[in-house]
């Protein structure tokens, strides 16, 4: 496969990755196995960045970050596999979705779930639009393993540009931000319908509540930006 991301030779791998090595190594239900034989044509392993393949330092929670790209036989494959292959790889892993002339990336935000290192938990799942694959970038940005990552995720997620160590902080609070936005906007919908004036008044001053907390959160948003 050809350097689509434009990366250092030291860091193509470039090995397909057989759909049965999966099965082999991760538990593997009959729903989730359906999705590897009717939505995957293939799994190439393209890229591996590390210490040994960039000339940047790793730590003990991330030793390296894979790109798999994944050539699918239709764009509308469900991401609970790449989340299921994400929960059980002992890496932290970029997806490139292929289809036809098309791509996209997709990052699963996560991190271990204790001091074992033996399983994560994703935190936020990050993809970017479909794009001809001619468009398709991610810059490796950073002198560490971590801060390469925070960016692909800013970039994915278009977050942007943030302050070094504050990802976990803004994605927590976006996460946030969209709960109370549902809230809101399921509040202003029941007020709309009250037919009951004290009720209404309840609901408004619930209303502006809201819409006051949700303010002060973008606001620490914003903050830990650059």
């Amino acid at each position: 496969m050809d350097n689509i991301l434009k990366y250092p030779q030291s860091t193509i791998v470039n090995r397909v990755v057989p759909k049965t090595m999966f099965y082999k190594f991760m538990e593997v239900n009959p729903r989730m196995k359906s999705r590897f034989v009717n939505d995957v044509v293939n799994i190439t392993w393209l890229y591996k960045l590390s210490a040994g393949t960039l000339n940047v330092t790793d730590t003990e929670e991330m030793k390296e970050i894979e790109v798999f790209v994944v050539n699918l036989k239709q764009p509308d494959c469900p991401t609970d596999l790449f989340t299921f292959i994400d929960i059980n790889m002992p890496h932290h892993i970029v997806f490139v979705l292929v289809h036809d002339n098309s791509a996209m990336l997709l990052i699963n935000y996560k991190d271990w779930t204790d001091d074992t290192h033996t399983k994560f938990r994703i935190r936020q799942a990050f993809a970017s639009p479909w794009m001809p694959m001619a468009d398709l970038e991610l810059t490796v940005q950073g002198q560490s393993l971590p801060r390469i990552y925070d960016n692909f995720v800013a970039q994915v997620s278009g977050i942007g540009e943030h302050k070094a160590g504050s990802l976990e902080d803004i994605v927590a609070l976006r996460k946030l931000i969209a709960i109370i936005e549902a809230e809101l906007k399921t509040l202003e919908k029941r007020m709309r319908k009250e037919p009951q004036l004290d009720r209404q008044l309840a609901m408004n001053k619930q209303v502006r509540q809201k819409r006051k907390q949700l303010a002060e959160i973008k606001q620490k948003m914003e903050e830990l930006s650059v």
